[in-house]
């Protein structure tokens, strides 16, 4: 019996395009947000043919920055976004990087079963498996899956690879190690090929820090945007309760020296500077949208939006351009 293809399955139109011989590797960018995988992409010499996300004004972030691709702002799964992957042969690639944020270890602890936290988190494991079974099925050259690197997580990708035990495989790695100045953990998925080449380029030789991308650091450490300190688990734990008792974090907590990588750059509660003396704050800011680019690695003439929430929302979403272009690079 003939297995029906992904188009069919999803009732979509087979595109039709001349082949090309000589061109850069196409790529197709799902969830592309404000562009940093399609960013560094295009810094690997590869070509941004294709962009969609249900955020418009991130969508239009990444086209003022990529105005020679295509851009549909829709919400995933959709049969429209699948059918523009290519079927006649091209080379391209295709990366998906699904909302994390119900997935993140951050947010799981304060999950009970039945409610609408649990609920979101199992949309969002159902995305990450649509999105690796739809790149399986397309007929691309290469793809690649960007997520939090959480036990729930490995456990999806695991149980997809299982199906393909020689096309997937994947990896929690630490992005210092390929150059991005913050304590960044992200599981990648990918082509076997892909991925063991990202590996190999990963080394404690290319940890950088702010002070190595920032020409001007305003302090003498960098305070990650949590606003609650851990004071002791809570015994007794009643439905609804946070699992820790909190208590509100001080200038001084969480903080990390510059000649370190900074913490993970997050779409709220962003990072600030802070000067510490003898363990005492004498001085803090926040951190601007374009320092925060820089950690996240993006170019210094990025087009970010004028409002500084915005900017910032749209940075600690993206992708880390320095990332997609390890990855793409060969």
């Amino acid at each position: 019996m003939r297995q029906p293809s992904l188009f069919e399955v999803v009732k979509a139109p087979r595109p039709h395009h001349a082949p090309t011989s000589g061109e850069p590797l196409e790529v197709y960018d799902f969830f592309a947000g404000a562009g940093g995988f399609s960013t560094g992409a295009a810094q690997a010499g590869c070509r941004v043919v294709y962009a969609c996300d249900n955020n418009a004004d991130a969508l239009a972030t990444h086209k003022r920055n990529h105005p020679e691709a295509e851009h549909a702002c829709l919400t995933l799964p959709s049969a429209e976004a699948v059918a523009k992957l290519p079927t006649d042969g091209r080379r391209f690639h295709v990366h998906c990087s699904p909302p994390c944020v119900k997935l993140s270890r951050i947010n799981t602890p304060n999950v009970v079963a039945g409610n609408a936290g649990s609920r979101g988190m199992a949309q969002a494991a159902d995305m990450v498996e649509w999105c690796l079974e739809m790149m399986l099925a397309s007929k691309c050259t290469s793809w690649s899956l960007e997520q939090v690197g959480d036990h729930s997580v490995q456990a999806i990708v695991e149980r997809v690879r299982k199906r393909y035990p020689t096309r997937l495989a994947y990896a929690v790695i630490k992005l210092e190690e390929l150059g991005v100045p913050q304590t960044r953990v992200r599981l990648i998925a990918a082509t076997p090929t892909l991925l063991a080449a990202l590996l190999r380029k990963a080394s404690k030789a290319n940890v950088r820090t702010p002070r190595d991308v920032i020409p001007k650091p305003r302090g003498t450490h960098v305070r990650s945007g949590r606003s609650i300190i851990q004071v002791r688990k809570r015994l007794n734990r009643k439905k609804g309760e946070t699992l820790w008792i909190n208590a509100r974090a001080g200038w001084e907590d969480w903080c990390t020296s510059i000649d370190k990588p900074a913490p993970t750059v997050r779409a709220k509660h962003t990072h600030a500077w802070v000067t510490l003396k003898d363990g005492k704050a004498v001085g803090h800011c926040r951190m601007s949208a374009r320092e925060l680019a820089a950690l996240q690695t993006f170019p210094p003439d990025y087009k970010l939006p004028e409002r500084k929430q915005e900017a910032c929302l749209q940075v600690g979403n993206a992708v880390p351009p320095l990332l997609a272009q390890r990855l793409l690079e060969a």
